[in-house]
């Protein structure tokens, strides 16, 4: 079964790209643009991992990634920050939520995959 991985992202152009990244890559691909819809998703979906914008429409993505510790159904869940942020501030808050990684946009495609594969390595199977 393949792993799910949720993006939760609001610019659609970031999220296709990733998303066909990806999927090359073999992983089921959910998507979300906003933090209500990223909740929803989340529990319905019940994703691997989950890739977080830091900055939405609808609240942050530290919310949410606080929220889905919360809930039931995506406690546990692995959390992947991407951010075009440079603040410590926020990359010191994504670490103490529990986030596996902190990525700076530009990203690299490398080091992203790289950082999943580690993740769901090691991330029990839904």
């Amino acid at each position: 079964m393949k792993k799910r991985i949720l993006i939760v992202e609001d610019d659609q152009d970031i999220v296709e790209a990733l998303a066909i990244r990806l999927q090359a890559a073999g992983y089921e691909v959910h998507r979300a643009f906003d933090v209500v819809l990223g909740t929803s998703a989340a529990v319905r979906v019940r994703p691997d991992l989950v890739l977080l914008d830091v900055s939405m429409p609808g609240g942050n993505g530290l919310m949410l990634a606080e929220r889905l510790q919360n809930i039931p159904e995506t406690a546990g869940t692995p959390v992947l920050f991407l951010t075009a942020s440079k603040k410590t501030e926020i990359r010191d808050a994504a670490l103490a939520l529990g986030a596996v990684g902190f990525l700076e946009k530009p990203y690299d495609a490398r080091e992203l995959l790289r950082i999943v594969e580690e993740t769901l390595e090691i991330a029990p199977a839904a």
